[in-house]
């Protein structure tokens, strides 16, 4: 209490130094630094900025640390405003320390998870891109942790834009969620849900000539799931409706003959894959998700892959025995992951 005085009478002081001299840097400095150990960050962040328009050699000198550290020190207030329930607050808490340092990523992304909870999906889409791009025109570090929580933070933003997707999808706004997933099966080419999603969006939009590459992709990744399948069903019975209105009734015909063999595949299924989660913590990863009868009841083993950037960061099976026709059993297994998990797809070793 006795140093929150002091700040305030060196800010009183440097206030009448500015007063007195409005074009002397200093007073603007000694000022900023005093608003940041009072924690008043919006001022300290006008006041720093005014010092170095006066001086731009004060930045390299000592205001870009002040800026950095005062980013970091907002957030910290902000996060608690927000386990406070004071998310109006911690949005200006956020913005602030994004204005103190440009490059505080963190900052970004909450930003981004507040919109997505407040269903502004084009302003979470914008914050959580941005975190990647600020990540991505980071220099290297030599600290190893500080590159493995970079990775961590951007693998976090592009998994989030996945949500956005899905909220798009929900709100049934096909064409950004088309214009994200499309950039996300490139970011994301190992990502199942990711491809289901895609899918979902051209089917929704009923372009069957781009949907069946993209279900086929889908039922690749995760071939146990009747979504997909569906999705696949649909490419081919919605080309074969357009060749039949178009007289193209040879087309037509091979094209139902087709969609009828994925029906049956479908109705085929060992058992059922839907709902599958993925939850990181650390070195290892849990999958989670539900296994739904078909009327089987021969156990099927599954090998789940998780996928980095790079390639493959884990493998581990499962057997799940398929419950009665149209009744759900949950599964989950842990696996050991070697680095940042960017999506998970799976294959059937035995019992399909």
């Amino acid at each position: 209490s006795a140093q929150a005085g002091r700040y305030t009478e060196v800010r009183q002081q440097a206030g009448r130094s500015i007063a007195a001299d409005p074009g002397n840097a200093y007073g603007y400095y000694l000022a900023g630094q005093a608003a940041l150990q009072a924690a008043d960050f919006a001022d300290a962040d006008s006041l720093l900025r005014r010092a170095e328009e006066l001086c731009p050699e004060l930045g390299a000198y000592d205001v870009t640390e002040l800026r950095v550290n005062g980013g970091a020190r907002a957030f910290d207030r902000a996060q608690a405003l927000l386990q406070a329930g004071d998310t109006t607050g911690a949005v200006a808490g956020y913005e602030t320390a994004m204005r103190l340092d440009p490059a505080h990523y963190p900052s970004e992304f909450y930003l981004g998870l507040v919109s997505f909870g407040r269903q502004r999906t084009d302003d979470a889409v914008r914050h959580w891109r941005r975190t990647a791009t600020i990540i991505d025109a980071m220099p290297a570090d030599s600290s190893a942790e500080v590159m493995v929580n970079r990775a961590s933070a951007r693998a976090n933003a592009i998994n989030a834009l996945t949500f956005a997707a899905r909220q798009y999808l929900e709100r049934e706004q096909g064409e950004p969620a088309l214009a994200l997933l499309t950039e996300l099966t490139r970011e994301l080419p190992n990502n199942a849900d990711v491809a289901y999603s895609y899918a979902l969006a051209l089917n929704t939009q009923q372009r069957w000539r781009e949907l069946l590459p993209a279900a086929q992709r889908a039922v690749e990744l995760a071939p146990l799931s009747y979504g997909a399948m569906v999705l696949l069903y649909n490419g081919y019975a919605g080309q074969s409706q357009q060749a039949a209105a178009a007289s193209q009734n040879a087309q037509a015909s091979e094209l139902g003959r087709q969609a009828a063999a994925i029906r049956q595949r479908h109705d085929n299924l060992p058992v059922q894959i839907e709902g599958v989660q993925v939850d990181v913590e650390g070195a290892s990863t849990t999958v989670r998700g539900v296994a739904v009868g078909s009327g089987k009841t021969a156990p099927v083993t599954v090998e789940f892959t998780l996928h980095g950037a790079a390639g493959p960061v884990g493998t581990g099976s499962t057997t799940i025995t398929p419950p009665a026709a149209e009744q759900q059993q949950r599964f989950e297994l842990t696996i050991p992951n070697s680095g940042q998990v960017l999506g998970v797809t799976y294959r059937v070793t035995s019992g399909g």
